[in-house]
């Protein structure tokens, strides 16, 4: 329901602002976890969030989820450490693309479409380039249910998923993303850094985020 308005709520402001100003902008909180639009990976109650700001065509968030993910996936998410929100933050038009395709599909579809992407980025850049990107990204979406142009075009002009894609980008916004990967723990935003693009330097961020969390000693 709170979803439901949200998308009200942005398409009554995009009615009025045809016509002029609106007397007020709507001011963006963070979503509950039941709200959440990114894809979620651990438990609700996990004593760390860390939301990653990512863009399926940046070569160092592919890295990141090729080389840095699995083991936070392994060693942290799966132990209920660490609960991980992505949230896509667009750069260009074969991002918005890739984009509604993921959020077409149920939520464990979209994700696991997301890192089929990522295995496929540079195909993905070669296709951008010489005007085939639709054929691939329905090759990639294929196992998905994305099996056709039709089925590709219906996803690319669904409305639903262009508003989540509009909440998404306002909570970018209220973060400064500015740039990808960009992390987000408890409100504070850490970009990222060459040490936390391996395995080692984000483990121990993640330990001392997760320090933070336990009760004083006496």
């Amino acid at each position: 329901m709170a979803g439901l308005t949200r998308r009200l709520a942005i398409a009554a402001v995009a009615c009025v602002s045809a016509f002029a100003a609106p007397a007020f902008a709507e001011e963006w909180s963070e979503w509950d976890a039941a709200d959440e639009l990114g894809w979620v990976e651990g438990q609700a109650d996990a004593p760390v969030t860390v939301i990653e700001y990512f863009s399926p065509t940046c070569s160092h968030c592919k890295e990141f989820a090729e080389t840095v993910l699995p083991v936070i996936e392994k060693d942290y998410v799966a132990t209920g450490k660490v609960r991980i929100v992505m949230r896509e933050w667009m750069r260009n038009d074969v991002d918005t693309a890739i984009m509604t395709q993921a959020r077409c599909l149920p939520a464990d579809d979209g994700l696991a479409f997301l890192k089929d992407i990522f295995a496929r980025q540079n195909e993905i850049f070669v296709a951008a380039q010489i005007g085939t990107l639709p054929g691939t990204l329905i090759s990639v979406g294929t196992p998905y249910g994305i099996t056709d142009r039709e089925k590709f075009d219906a996803c690319f002009k669904d409305m639903d998923t262009r508003f989540d894609m509009v909440e998404v980008d306002k909570s970018a916004e209220h973060y400064d993303v500015h740039a990808t990967p960009t992390f987000v723990v408890d409100g504070t935003v850490q970009a990222a850094t060459p040490a936390m693009m391996t395995p080692e330097g984000f483990t121990a961020f993640l330990d001392a985020e997760l320090a933070k969390t336990e009760p004083p000693t006496n």
